[in-house]
This record gives structure tokens, sequence and C-alpha cells, in this order.
């Protein structure tokens, strides 16, 4: 049974609230159960959520894509700050302002990050750093003292050299006083999370008192450490339903384009988030495409009658064309060069061949009018392309397995559908306590301006 929930700035939302029939599990096998769901009614504050806990006390701590870490209590009128780095000594990530990652909060404080510029504790009224050097954070978790985080630290001064600037590991146990152990070794010295932070993968979760789960998300598998550091076991992606990333550096520049980073969400079967309770009950949600027409591939290449348009933008250096007075010209530098431009064909093929060659393209007044008009005409055709385009569904499976081999043992297929085809899921269990934040789009896709997310409480448990 399916219930259509209209929600401002997230168009419908559909939630299973009852079993639905299992795909690729045991005959026997009853899948997990999502009930008694309950739309929470944000305020406007919470509107930039990206992360939600559960408290102790029943509040939730939401963590924002801009200004800082807040409170509330579902009912609720008040909202309280709990933690920014606004105005603290922490340079670059009290500038950047991203508090995206939630660790949660213990009796050892709150933890929180953003996706980049370290891991922090907010305890007694103090904010510190706990691992400062992690420069991308994937994702967090907290529990009785120990912090656990997916990310890449940078290696300390003297500056590494090209080949070195990471240290050797992409996940990390944190202890209460910021001493750090490496926990899974990077396959490629950190090139494939580099690449693909943008796209959002890790996940990193307390699974029982004594297990952390980590899943690099950019690289391949799922791992089970103890306490003590040790590894207890491993999972293939596959077995959850999830398929392997394709993380390589040339997509790096690619995946901060919000178009490029849909079109390859499009493409994968991803474990948004993991949740799990006292029981030995793990809960994985891996999100999905289930129909439309695919947005091409991001590598992908278009023609516009006889000009070949690339969706691979430009290297990170800015190429810009100048315009170059007539009695300025034979002045240039020897790295400029004017380049002849056809009004008729506008060979921007010509333009972008000088330009990856690191020279300045020179273009007289009327020229650059004309390639300016030409590109607002491939602009409004390609908008009205997209908006007849048809909606892609996106979907969360949930997956249940038992924490001593987190092997699948029921699946509920869609049991979490959004119509936006950027919405990323993130959740919480207390107990069979349920929270799911859909978000809306991040600070890095959208440049500061996000569209609202949308929050649910509902009851979570294994299948009868």
């Amino acid at each position: 049974m399916r219930f259509a929930l209209p929600l401002a700035g997230l168009s419908l939302l559909a939630i299973v609230l009852a079993p639905v029939a299992a795909v690729a599990q045991p005959a026997d096998a009853s899948p997990p159960v999502l009930g008694d769901l309950q739309p929470l009614e944000l305020p406007e504050e919470l509107s930039a959520a990206a992360d939600v806990r559960w408290r102790a006390d029943g509040s939730l701590v939401f963590g924002l894509e801009r200004d800082g870490v807040y409170s509330w209590r579902p009912g609720a009128g008040l909202v309280e700050l709990e933690a920014t780095l606004s105005g603290s000594t922490y340079g670059r990530a009290s500038r950047y302002g991203n508090y995206s990652r939630l660790g949660g909060t213990t009796d050892s404080g709150l933890i929180f990050a953003g996706d980049l510029f370290g891991v922090y504790r907010r305890h007694d009224g103090r904010t510190t750093p706990l691992k400062d050097n992690l420069e991308i954070v994937g994702d967090l978790d907290h529990r009785g003292g120990l912090t656990v985080a997916v990310g890449l630290a940078r290696q300390p001064s003297p500056s590494p050299g090209p080949d070195d600037v990471w240290e050797p590991y992409i996940a990390w146990s944190i202890g209460p006083e910021g001493d750090a152990r490496g926990l899974l070794p990077t396959r490629d010295g950190g090139a494939a999370l580099e690449a693909c932070h943008a796209v959002e993968l890790a996940v990193s979760r307390f699974v029982a008192d004594d297990l952390i789960l980590v899943i690099p998300g950019a690289e391949p598998g799922a791992f089970l450490y103890g306490l003590d550091g040790s590894l207890r076991g491993t999972v293939d992606a596959e077995a959850l339903s999830a398929t392997r990333p394709d993380c390589r550096p040339e997509q790096r520049a690619l995946l901060r384009n919000e178009e490029s980073r849909t079109a390859w969400l499009r493409r994968h079967r991803l474990i948004d988030d993991v949740v799990a309770n006292d029981e030995g009950d793990v809960f994985f949600f891996v999100r999905h495409v289930t129909d439309g027409e695919a947005l091409p591939s991001v590598e992908a290449t278009a023609r516009d009658g006889s000009t070949e348009v690339t969706t691979t933008p430009p290297a990170d250096t800015d190429r810009t064309a100048k315009q170059v007075p007539e009695n300025a010209r034979g002045n240039e530098g020897p790295a400029v060069r004017r380049v002849a431009v056809a009004l008729d064909g506008l060979d921007l093929s010509n333009l972008a061949a000088s330009a990856s060659e690191g020279e300045a393209v020179v273009l007289t007044g009327e020229q650059a009018a004309r390639v300016l008009a030409l590109a607002k005409a491939r602009a409004d055709r390609s908008e009205a392309a997209s908006a007849h385009a048809p909606m892609a569904s996106v979907c969360w499976d949930i997956i249940h397995a038992r924490v001593k081999d987190l092997q699948p043992v029921a699946i509920a297929p869609c049991a979490v559908t959004s119509d936006r085809a950027d919405a990323r899921l993130r959740a919480d269990l207390s107990g069979n306590r349920a929270v799911l934040l859909i978000r809306g789009t991040t600070r890095l896709g959208s440049r500061g301006v996000g569209r609202p997310g949308a929050a649910f409480e509902a009851h979570l448990r294994a299948g009868s």
C-alpha cells in the first residue's frame, strides 16, 4: 500500500507502509517493515538539513549544509544552535561553513564535520578539533567515546610531494583526545575518494557496541572492524545489491557539476545510509533509479550541426576569452595568438583547441557577440529539452541483514521513493524508532542555494 504525501519543495514522496514482495531472498524470509509513518513539519531554520541523529531524550540533531548544528524536538517550535565554527579560529572550516556530517551525541559530546576540513567535538561549551587534517570527510559515527570516520587526511608538514599528499588510510578510529588510528588502508593513494567525494558515497556506522562498519564507497567492499582496529569480516557491495562506482581522477572536476553528478548517480546503485538496532539487525538503504529515460553518461559527446560539444568541463585553470583593441594587437606575448573565426560556421572546435593549449583566445567585438548569441541559443534549446524530459523516480530498497555476517536476510524493494532525481537519504534508528531525512540539493551542487529537505518519523523493524 502506498501513500502520496504533498511536500512543499519536494514534490511527492511515497513511503511503503506495509511489507512488500521480497526480491532475491530466501522463500521463507519476511522483508523489513517500515511503518507508522509521520511527516515532521521542519521549521524553516532546518530546511537545509543534510544529516540527522536522535538524541537520548527523543530530540533530534540536524547538521546543516551551512550555519551550524541545531537541535529540535518534534512538535516543538524552538530550534537551538548546538555548534558552529563561525567566528572561530579554525580558518578554512570556519569560512567554509558546512556541517553536513554528524557523528551523533553522547556523554563525550557532539561530533560533527562538513564534507571538508576536519572533524570537531562540542563538549562543555567548547569546540575542539578531533582530527583537523582530515580534509575530505565522507561520513562519521560516534559511540562510547570513539569516533569512526571515512575520509582522507593530509600528510603533515613539510609539504609532501605530488604522489604522497594523503596519509595511507581511508578510514579512521579517533579517540576522545584526538588520538587517531588508521583502519582501512587506501588502495589507490586516495585518488578514487578524492575524485568522487562530491557524490557522497561513504558510510561509517557502529552496528554493535563492539563492531564498526566501514563502506568507503569510492573503493570497493564493506568492512567490519573491532574496537581494537582488527578486521572482523568483509562483504562485497554486490551482495547488498549495490554497484561498484566508477571513480576515476579525470571525473573530479566533472562531478562538481550538478547535472553531471545527477547523471552519474542515475547510473549506479548506492548505499546511501545504514542503521542498526540493539537486537543485531542492520538495515541498508540502497538508492537507485527505477524509471524515466537515463541521462547521458557524463562522458558522452553530443553534436550540434557541425560543432562538437562535450559534457566534460574544462580543466580547473580558467581560460578566458579576451577582446584586444586593434591598436594593441601585435604586442601580445608568445602565449597569445589571434584565432581566426569563420563567422558563418563559428568553428568552436578551433577555439577549444587553442584554449586547451594554454593560449588566450582573442575575439573581435562582433565575433564575441556571435559566440555569445550561439551559446545562449544552445542553452535555451537545452533548457526546453530538459523541461519535457520524463521524470525519474529515485527509489531506496531497505535490505535487512544480521550483524553476525551482514549477509542479506530480506529486502523491501522501493520502500522509499522520491521523484527528485538528485534526492539523497539519511537515517537514524533509536530502538525501532526511525527518522528519515530526504535531503534537498547539497551546497556543493547548488553553490549555496539549496532545495528544502523533508523529514519523517517511522518505525523500522525486521520482518516477522
